[in-house]
């Protein structure tokens, strides 16, 4: 794998290209776009030029496979090059215009930042977001119960009447039983605990017994730098659960050592109450010294009553 420093990479087969670039390109702000899985997308490049590049920063980069890169996934003129895997069949240059692209049948990991680079500079980026939708006759929705409870559920869709059973996969591979997750309604819904670095990555749901595809879900790490959504919420939720936490460990401690200072109080009297009080080291020697003179002064009329 080579990396791009500004020029258009010679022909090499099959090869990816990957843009070496600390965070996203610097300009016009992103232009959001919101489609279903199962829509496409039209990506314009504005007006053309006789070089032309695309690159994509996925969202979600653990579900997508990419280790978060600007991924380099067309050009004009075009080369021996294919597009990268996860694209291929999917996308393909628009007759609309040089340098528009059509991306086909979208899934969640294609959720991410377009960004077409011409030789004057890159056009204003496609901010994709892709949310619940209808593919391969399923759809998964998900709803969070709570901070480390993330609840994953799989349907028919159009909505069909009969039982149905599914089966979910986690990087391409079954489920299986897992300690975080657990799956219910014959495997339609899984609740797991998203804080856990296994259930990170690209999930999917398949219907048993059907011979189309599944639908896929991405599940990212809840705490993401500047991020918004699911994964901010859990952090502010962590941040009040430790803040709960100390406070509850404190208000435990306090009331442990008030029980302990009680009992031992309690015990206390109830040997006072059987031996008598405790004398404390000061007054046993005064005590003493008066108990000897009791006992020096019978001593002394006793003389008297002998004689």
């Amino acid at each position: 794998m080579r990396t791009l420093a500004g020029r258009r990479p010679e022909p090499m087969g099959s090869a990816i290209w990957v843009l070496l670039v600390p965070g996203p390109l610097r300009g016009s702000p992103p232009q959001p776009e919101v489609r279903g899985a199962g829509d496409q997308i039209l990506l314009p490049c504005g007006a053309p030029g006789p070089r032309v590049r695309w690159v994509w920063a996925p969202r979600y980069p653990k579900c997508a496979g990419n280790p978060g890169n600007l991924l380099e996934i067309s050009w004009l003129p075009p080369g021996l090059e294919p597009p990268p895997a996860r694209f291929r069949g999917r996308l393909d240059p628009h007759p609309s215009a040089p340098g528009v692209l059509l991306l086909r049948d979208l899934v969640m990991s294609d959720s991410g930042t377009f960004t077409c680079l011409r030789g004057s500079g890159p056009e204003p980026p496609i901010q994709l977001e892709v949310t619940g939708g209808c593919r391969n006759n399923l759809t998964v929705s998900s709803n969070w119960t709570s901070p480390s409870a993330l609840t994953l559920r799989c349907g028919r869709c159009p909505l069909s009447a009969g039982p149905a059973s599914f089966r979910w996969f986690l990087k391409s591979q079954p489920l299986g039983n897992q300690l975080w997750a657990t799956k219910r309604e014959w495997g339609a819904t899984v609740r797991l605990d998203p804080s856990r670095r296994a259930a990170w990555g690209h999930w999917e749901c398949r219907r048993l017994g059907a011979a189309s595809g599944g639908f896929e879900f991405c599940v990212e790490p809840p705490l993401r730098a500047g991020g918004t959504g699911p994964g901010s919420e859990w952090g502010i939720w962590v941040a009040a659960a430790a803040a709960l936490g100390l406070i509850g460990a404190g208000l435990g401690a306090w009331c442990l050592w008030r029980r302990r200072r009680g009992r031992n109080q309690r015990n206390q009297n109830k040997r006072e109450n059987e031996t008598g009080p405790r004398l404390s080291p000061s007054e046993e020697p005064r005590l003493g010294a008066k108990s000897t003179e009791r006992r020096l002064v019978p001593q002394s009329q006793e003389r008297k009553v002998r004689e």
